[in-house]
Formats: C-alpha cells, structure tokens, sequence
C-alpha cells in the first residue's frame, strides 16, 4: 500500500504530461485553475493518509504490550471492591455504565479500624486505557516509545489508578501515610459540600453522609472546587493553554464551571480513541 502511494505521488509530480489536459480542453481562466490544483491537493491527500497509516499501524502494534501495563494500573483501583449497582441514569451521564462500589480502606492510623466508603466509578478498560496512552504519546511526541507510555502510566497511577469518580466519597492517605482523609469527589474533580453538618469533623463518614454524596447536586457544593481533574490531574491552566475556551476560572478562582467540562471531555474520550484530558496535560508539562 504505502508503496503504491509513494510511486503514485513521484509520477504525479515528475510527469509534465500530467497537465495537458488544461490546455486540451481549453477551459475558462477559473476553471483551469482548479484544474491545475488538483494534483497538488492529491498528493497533499495521499501524503497524510500514509502518516497516518504509519501512525495507526505503530498504535497497534503497540497495543499488546500497552494493554497489560494498563492492567497493571487498574489492578491498584482500590475503590473497585464490592459491586452494588451499574446505572445509567446518573444526570449529566445518562447512558454511560457508571458503577456504584462499597470499598473499605486499609486500617486507619488513628482508629486502627477500615474506613468504608461509596462511590460511582466510570473506570476504563484495560484496552481504553492502553488506547488514551498511546494517542496521547503519538499526538504529543510522535512516538508510542515506553519512554513516553511509561511516563504517562506512571504519572496516572500515581494520581488516580485510572479511577474516575462520578460522585461519592474517596478516602485517601494523599499527605499523612495511613491516615484515611475523606475527599468529596463529582464529575471526576473534588468538591466541598456547602452544608457543614454534613461533613465529618472526625474524618469518619456516616452511612447517612454517605448516602447524601452520593445524591449531591451542583447546588450542594461549594461555588469553589478543587484544580484537578481525574484520571491524569488535569489542570484549569492545561486546559486554556491548549486553547480551551470556557471560563472555568484559575488555580485561585476555581469556578464550578470545570465540573462541566470535564465531565463533558471525559464522556468524549469515553466513546473515542482520544482522550483530550491527557493530551491536555502532556502539553503543557511534556517539554
């Protein structure tokens, strides 16, 4: 195939014959000119359909070995535990398969007990994942080289074991080592709940509390949200400077407007080979 194309491309531009037919049929002024143009935009054509032939049969080449490094991130989803329900009629994510798990922690460096939690989770597959890598190493870096694909599964395990959540609670020891904090999460960014009652001053959620996340509107939080943006920690500012154009505000006036868009991206990629909030990050930190 690719050869074919490449001698095509070398007759058409090394063939002066190949534009007599202008002269043949004696067109209008107007209509020569496009004539004329058409090799160019040919050969335009057939140049990027073989990179892109190149790049797609490079991804898939890749995807094997790509597939069972994502196994491996997927397997430290500690959230994903017991299954209690698969919905989807969650507003805003109606008809994507999002899944409520129960998911208890470790032993608590204070209580010496388990932490139970709950949460909606929209994980990928291992197969989804290994395909967001390797478009976002090839769109940023031309390369599906494990330089690049293990940094970006790296920096994703580190950040979220490719867990995107929904909405619920997420216990984690981010800052103290076994020290289960809680952190309210929707549209796969964290949120802070308006009605103080309902947060643990102990850091220990109630079933009651629990439940309450798991119902949160836009309305029961806070107007100001967290700065990233799950699975790979995508910022406001990584957003803007690959030309996003909503006002989602900055890294100090965190508008609630970043919900939306994230949660608008995520349910994208869900459906594509892309992820724009990788590609988005890698951007702006791949130098």
């Amino acid at each position: 195939m690719m050869q074919t194309v490449k001698t095509l491309d070398k007759e058409i531009m090394s063939n002066k014959n190949f534009f007599t037919p202008i002269r043949f049929f004696n067109l209008r002024p107007g209509k020569q000119r496009l004539l004329f143009l058409f090799p160019i935009i040919f050969f335009s054509f057939t140049v990027n359909a073989q990179i892109s032939w190149i790049s797609n049969q490079e991804i898939k080449d890749s995807l094997p070995s790509l597939i069972k490094k994502a196994e491996n991130v997927l397997s430290h989803a500690y959230m994903v535990q017991k299954l209690l329900a698969v919905t989807d009629t969650i507003p805003g994510w109606e008809g994507f398969p999002v899944k409520l798990y129960e998911y208890q922690t470790g032993n608590d460096l204070y209580t010496g007990k388990p932490k139970t939690g709950k949460i909606f989770l929209l994980n990928p597959s291992p197969e989804k994942l290994a395909m967001w890598v390797a478009t976002t190493c090839w769109e940023v870096k031309h390369s599906v080289g494990s330089k690049y694909t293990d940094s970006l599964f790296k920096w994703i395990d580190g950040q979220s074991n490719a867990q995107f959540p929904v909405k619920g609670l997420l216990y984690e020891d981010q800052y103290v080592r076994n020290f289960q904090e809680p952190y309210l999460f929707k549209d796969g960014v964290t949120v802070y709940v308006k009605d103080t009652t309902m947060w643990p001053e102990d850091k220990n959620c109630t079933p009651e509390q629990l439940n309450f996340y798991l119902r949160i509107t836009n309305d029961d939080i806070k107007p100001r949200t967290g700065q990233y943006a799950r699975i790979a920690s995508t910022t406001r500012e990584d957003y803007k400077n690959a030309g996003g154009k909503e006002d989602v505000g900055t890294k100090d006036d965190r508008k609630q407007k970043w919900l939306d868009v994230v949660r608008e991206l995520y349910k994208k990629a869900w459906n594509s080979d892309k992820n724009e909030l990788f590609i988005m990050w890698a951007k702006n930190h791949w130098k």
